[in-house]
């Protein structure tokens, strides 16, 4: 995948993916820069120049509506317009509400994503996502808005430090579980180029079907309902890749898929990747934070069951059906 083009059913919408070797290939013009201070700090004399930069510290606490009034103030600032392009350089939470500012800014304007972590690489920065968390509640507020390029750079990989690649690594994971089994392998040999593009492949395939997650690609949030739980719980302390990974043993347990919960969580230990529930993780506390799932309805929620690799489905569970399934597994 030196490049590639993913095209979506919504007018004019569309990605183009392409893959450089070096921080110092990144090709792109930005009207106005938004940097993840991590990146400027690791790399900062090897990228685009830019008259109106804006840095961001990473981590969920960047995903704020404060955080989305400095931007558009900045967009102001820069007296952006509509055919103005915002290049945001950085990992996913940076990257999430660079991309909500760019999708209100005058209804919208260019965007290019760079991703500079494992996790935005192969997820993150692909399928049009842009969110704000309110009140320590992940992703309640956002838009669907797809850049229209992604700039992929392993390069930035080798600065990660083991916390952060742990997250991008179970969040590959998660996708070699929904459509392509050699991710794995891809993995457990480091050969992240060939993952990220693999993950690329298995979401852009499945966005490309199903933007509004009317359908297919609500397979993509697998381990994610009980994952986002776990952060809430933690107050985040629990990192986003680190909870999805311990939210798919559960989901599969819960329909009584011992053998895949087992296997899972082996290859998982493989990568370093926890799966085990803390013990300051109570199942009141996961049912509490359910509640405040943005899939939930008044019917219940939909979960995404792994039956086995490349073999997940959509399931609806309403409350009483769910705490019962839990209560089961959580003892």
């Amino acid at each position: 995948m030196s490049s590639t083009k993913f095209t979506f059913p919504r007018p004019d919408a569309f990605t183009d993916v392409r893959m450089v070797k070096c921080v110092a290939d990144l090709d792109v013009s930005p009207d106005l820069l938004i940097l993840d201070a991590e990146v400027e700090k690791n790399h900062g004399e090897a990228l685009p120049v830019c008259s109106n930069v804006v840095i961001l510290q990473g981590g969920e606490a960047a995903k704020t509506l404060s955080t989305l009034e400095k931007l558009l103030f900045e967009m102001s600032r820069a007296e952006l317009r509509k055919d103005s392009r915002v290049v945001v350089i950085g990992g996913g939470t940076v990257c999430d509400i660079g991309a909500f500012a760019a999708s209100t800014w005058k209804r919208g304007v260019h965007l290019t994503l760079v991703p500079s972590t494992l996790l935005c690489m192969v997820d993150a920065s692909l399928g049009g996502k842009t969110a704000v968390n309110i009140r320590g509640k992940k992703n309640q507020a956002g838009t669907v808005y797809p850049a229209s390029e992604i700039v992929i750079c392993t390069a930035f990989l080798d600065s990660l430090p083991p916390s952060e690649m742990m997250n991008g690594l179970a969040e590959a994971l998660k996708t070699a579980v929904i459509g392509d089994r050699r991710i794995v392998d891809y993995l457990l040999k480091k050969d992240y180029t060939r993952a990220v593009e693999a993950c690329l492949t298995v979401k852009g395939r499945i966005v490309a079907a199903d933007i509004e997650e009317t359908g297919e690609r609500r397979l993509l949030n697998l381990g994610h309902t009980i994952g986002h739980c776990i952060e809430a719980a933690t107050k985040l302390e629990i990192s986003h890749g680190a909870a999805v990974a311990m939210g798919i043993p559960i989901v599969a347990e819960m329909l009584g898929n011992h053998a895949f919960a087992e296997e899972f969580s082996g290859i998982a230990a493989k990568l370093g990747i926890e799966t085990e529930i803390p013990d300051m993780i109570t199942l009141e506390s996961i049912l509490e934070h359910l509640e405040s799932d943005k899939k939930t309805t008044a019917m219940g929620r939909i979960w995404i069951i792994p039956d086995g690799w490349e073999n997940c489905r959509q399931l609806l569970l309403d409350r009483a059906s769910e705490k019962d399934l839990l209560e089961k597994i959580w003892q």
